[in-house]
């Protein structure tokens, strides 16, 4: 029996659709992000930057931490966007509507996967004008710097739809973004190198996946990281793609989706 084809044309209205709605909010869903790596910036690069030397060789401590912060805003935007999504459509029972439309559980999937990843590759554009504005920042490897930004924003946007799918709360939604995403953030290398920890404590950050993020766009923003960009490349891609794949079977088996 031959599949079914993809249906671009449903596929697409779901994307949009969920598009516009982030985007209808944009004061809520991107500039709060871009205020927040704005004063990110101003405090830790401009006012106490001056005063910490320099991590990397002749790379100023703010040009290093940009790329960290970029990041950080991008996973928890692209989280955020896809968790809320699907949480707000089964509260409202709005996603009962895609459930009966024709389409593929991989097609509603990828649906709200890229419209959490568009948010990701949005936020992240931002912060990066944002941090040419106030400082040297530049991208040395265009192309390893959109992979990372776009696979990072996949990988984070697949998490957050499953999280959508488990959450039964508005408090199930912020819990791991609050207990484990931000705390990973932090020790991920957004504002130091592991070179500057115990042994111990550097071990640990090897099975931080987002060290792996952080430290691949810091490579192709400044040139130096804590590890192999292709390491970080291989690490991240993996991930996304476990992520999509576990989040279409979620779809196939209508986890939670059902009341």
């Amino acid at each position: 029996m031959m599949p079914a084809p993809f249906n671009w044309v449903g596929f697409q209205t779901l994307l949009t659709k969920e598009v516009k709605r982030f985007l209808s909010m944009i004061g809520q869903t991107v500039a709060p992000p871009l205020l927040t790596s704005l004063l990110y910036i101003l405090v830790f690069g401009h006012f106490l930057g001056s005063r910490i030397q320099e991590i990397v060789p002749g790379v100023s401590y703010i040009d290093f931490i940009v790329p960290g912060i970029l990041m950080m805003h991008v996973v928890s935007g692209a989280f955020m966007n896809a968790s809320f999504a699907i949480y707000l459509g089964k509260l409202q029972n709005s996603i009962q509507e895609v459930l009966v439309a024709p389409l593929s559980y991989m097609e509603m999937a990828l649906g709200y996967v890229l419209a959490g990843a568009a948010r990701g590759v949005i936020i992240g554009l931002g912060v990066y004008l944002i941090a040419v504005s106030f400082t040297t920042a530049s991208i040395l490897h265009f192309w390893s710097f959109l992979y990372f930004l776009v696979i990072t924003s996949i990988l984070c946007s697949a998490l957050g739809a499953i999280v959508g799918l488990w959450a039964k709360s508005f408090e199930h939604i912020n819990i791991p973004n609050t207990f484990l995403i931000l705390p990973l953030s932090f020790l991920g290398g957004v504002f130091h190198s592991i070179k500057l920890l115990p042994p111990s404590f550097a071990k640990l950050s090897y099975l931080n996946p987002i060290f792996y993020m952080v430290n691949g766009i810091r490579s192709s923003m400044i040139g130096a990281s804590d590890v192999s960009p292709i390491v970080s490349g291989l690490v991240v891609g993996a991930l996304a793609l476990l992520f999509f794949i576990w989040c279409v079977h979620l779809f196939r088996i209508g986890y939670r989706l059902r009341s």
